[in-house]
């Protein structure tokens, strides 16, 4: 009980040092503003390594260690279980956030007006997050009567990705707050120092790199872990999580702008503004419930309500500011629009608009429900809005490249027309020569070749290898191949396989060799090995039962083989029947490590950038990224004798969500009700339903939102034409204004 006080202590002694911060008070001379940081460091490390002492070891004296931890689990997952509950979670992400304040108030302490007042706005952040662990989620809350043992974590939460993916996605997050404070600082100043722009700049690609590890890390971990065979589901959490990287990605390039030719000052104000509140709207919607998703934190209402309110009292105010300040922060030099400026400007706008887009498809739902109706929005609506606008950015990324802050050399020109031959040869031999028909995947492909080029030969004319902007663009494009390449050419096998049996996948040949059982710290498990051919090696799937909470999962085995080990094989392990046979579920994803080389590329670009700009170095030695090879899945299941009725079979399953599962479709869950409607829909096509009419059973009987694309109707006019609406005025109100020099009139004063 000790562990408690001490902990409750350590946040309180925190809470008032932050309250001395926010209003200026110094009780001692000793108590300058960065040694008030300096305080709430120290007291709230303090509480973390006493609330990780309790996890590591099994004090279930605490609530949070007796509903996440159990004496047999692995001593990494009980360092991990301290973030993977929503307590520990917070109290870490407010760790990170009160070492970003000292630091900035160190690294600000000798600069001039306004920085000073970056002080008390950290102070007051601090303030609001402290009060909030303190009053709604206490991480070291008591349990009465003591259990003896404790209730295990999440068998999907034990996994090493799982161990670093939140903190260094709660680093993002955290760090979003630099550029929050820097601009509610020059709102409330009324003017922008002239290094303002150069000693915001680290901090925001410092933002912007680790929220790009930890959204990559969360779209493998989703991948090899979840066992459905893709990368991203637009689950709400997953949206959460993009939506202030692709603010944050705006912010940083806005930076640069405003560092070179002091435009687009307002304009990167408010994408200050918006990157911090969007991540404070993904942490609400993580642990508000009002959102399901196999990644919430908690399902507390009262909580949910306590970090909005946070929320409002933070980007309320430091937005009204921003529209008050507006007119006299606008920047006074113009942008040109064919320049390097003017092509940021355009391609920002696009981001926000692609923010937008997953905003209203994530939160959508909740704004129909609070009028009685119920839908759902799952990757066909993304696919169909998102993914199309995201195009013409990527076309830009390459084209901008090349221009400078002032125009487009004529040596330019030439390359660029170069490249732009050389990208339509190569998609003609994809069209021809592979026979892909794809409209959306070959624009694609085309978009992705062009930025691969344009930056490649840019960094050779200009030899400008080692420069973050290079590595960046690059992965951009390496990862949309790697996205094109998984997509089209992905196969998958659902079968029965017996000892000594083999089948195909893809360009592969797999050959059931073994089975066997053996038991973990905290679970048994049984265990297949097939023989992949080419590359001679094992595939080894799991099936366990975790003993300490009485549940199975199912371990991936995932094997990268093909031209350049850049394509994968994928097994996830189902039930074993009569016979000794055992259903197995088997993709081949094509060029599936391209999207991870592509994100470690576009990181290593941040890591570059700040090395150039803290360490002055000017080479670094590129570390190759490691391939964790376990994951979780879920259980195959049966098939229908005719290839065509099964295609249909599985083409509904894929569109039809488990009534009761965390927003999987039905071809994904593993659940017994999940098998039972399969065979309902199997059942259904024997009999000659249309796949029209088996939708409307379902919809009937559990409603509309168990379909995963929202249906064109009145209510959902918004949602389907609202994105497509505002790109297309965004993109021709740019191009009318800066390339046909059309005033828009203005309402004249009287």
């Amino acid at each position: 009980m000790m562990i408690a006080f001490i902990g409750q202590a350590c946040l309180g002694g925190a809470l008032l040092l932050a309250t001395l911060q926010t209003v200026g008070l110094r009780p001692l001379s000793l108590l300058n503003p960065l040694r008030l940081a300096y305080g709430q460091v120290i007291f709230v490390t303090l509480a973390f390594l006493f609330l990780l002492y309790a996890h590591v070891f099994d004090q279930f004296s605490l609530l949070t260690v007796a509903l996440h931890s159990h004496t047999q689990k692995p001593l990494l997952y009980k360092i991990s279980g301290v973030w993977g509950h929503h307590e520990g979670s917070m109290l870490l992400w407010i760790l990170i956030l009160t070492l970003f304040g000292a630091l900035v108030i160190r690294h600000i302490k000798n600069l001039e007006f306004p920085y000073s007042l970056a002080i008390p706005v950290f102070g007051f952040i601090n303030f609001c997050f402290y009060l909030f662990l303190l009053m709604a989620c206490d991480p070291f809350a008591l349990v009465d009567p003591i259990p003896t043992e404790g209730q295990d974590l999440n068998p999907l939460l034990q996994d090493p990705s799982l161990a670093v993916h939140p903190p260094l996605l709660y680093i993002g997050y955290a760090g979003s707050s630099v550029p929050f404070v820097f601009a509610v600082m020059v709102l409330i100043a009324g003017k922008i120092p002239k290094t303002w722009a150069s000693t915001l700049r680290p901090w925001a690609i410092f933002c912007w790199t680790f929220l790009t590890v930890g959204v990559a890390l969360g779209s493998f971990w989703a991948y090899y872990e979840l066992g459905w065979g893709g990368w991203w589901f637009w689950d709400p959490v997953e949206n959460a999580a993009l939506m202030p990287w692709l603010s944050a990605t705006a912010l940083i390039h806005t930076i640069r702008s405003l560092d070179t030719t002091k435009s687009l000052q307002s304009w990167t104000l408010f994408l200050s503004i918006l990157t911090f509140a969007l991540c404070l709207l993904g942490t609400f919607l993580v642990r508000s419930g009002l959102l399901v998703s196999v990644h919430n934190f908690a399902v507390d209402a009262e909580r949910g309500a306590f970090i909005l309110i946070l929320s409002s009292f933070l980007i309320l105010p430091a937005f009204g500011l921003f529209f008050w300040r507006l007119k006299e922060l606008r920047s006074q030099i113009p942008t040109i629009p064919l320049s390097r400026s003017g092509f940021i400007l355009l391609m920002t706008l696009i981001l926000m608009v692609g923010t937008f887009t997953v905003a209203l498809g994530t939160l959508y739902p909740l704004i129909l429900e609070a009028f009685g109706q119920k839908i759902t929005v799952g990757s066909p609506y993304f696919q169909a809005t998102f993914v199309p606008m995201m195009l013409p950015l990527l076309a830009l990324v390459g084209l901008g490249t090349w221009y400078t802050w002032k125009d487009l050399p004529t040596t330019h020109a030439r390359w660029l027309l170069s490249l732009f031959c050389l990208t339509l040869i190569l998609l003609f031999i994809l069209y021809a020569g592979f026979g892909i028909r794809h409209i959306l995947g070959l624009a694609a492909f085309a978009c992705s070749v062009w930025v691969i080029l344009t930056t490649l030969a840019y960094a050779f004319k200009k030899r400008k290898i080692f420069s973050g902007m290079i590595f960046a663009h690059l992965g951009i494009g390496i990862a949309t191949l790697g996205m094109i390449g998984s997509s089209l050419g992905e196969k998958e096998v659902i079968k029965a396989v017996a000892l000594g049996e083999s089948f195909s996948i893809g360009p592969g040949h797999l050959l059931l060799e073994n089975a066997s059982t053996y038991k973990g710290k905290n679970y048994n498990a049984q265990q297949l090995s097939f023989r992949l051919t080419p590359g001679d090696t094992l595939l080894i799937p799991e099936k366990r039962f975790y003993w300490t909470q009485n549940i199975i999962h199912s371990e991936s085995a995932i094997r990268s083989f093909g031209l350049g080990n850049l394509s994968h094989v994928y097994i996830t392990l189902g039930d074993e029947y009569k016979n000794h046979q055992w259903s197995i579920h088997a993709y081949y994803k094509p060029f599936i490590n391209l999207l991870w080389v592509g994100a470690l590329l576009v990181a290593l670009g941040g890591v570059i950038a700040l090395i150039k700009r803290f360490m002055r170095q000017k080479k670094l030695l590129i570390l190759g990224m490691i391939f964790m090879n376990t994951g979780l899945a879920f259980e195959a299941h049966e098939q229908h004798a005719n290839p065509a009725l099964e295609a249909r079979a599985r083409a509904l399953s894929q569109k039809i969500l488990c009534p009761v599962c965390h927003g999987q479709v039905l071809d994904d869950s593993p659940i017994e009700l999940a098998a039972i409607l399969r065979s309902q829909i199997r059942n259904a096509l024997n009999e000659g339903q249309t796949d029209q009419e088996i939708m409307n059973k379902f919809i009937d009987q559990y409603g509309p939102q168990i379909i995963i694309s929202p249906p064109y109707q009145w209510n959902t006019f918004t949602l389907w034409w609202g994105p497509w609406f505002i790109f297309i005025l965004i993109i021709s109100s740019y191009i009318a204004k800066n390339y046909l020099h059309i005033n828009f009139p203005r309402k004249k004063k009287n």
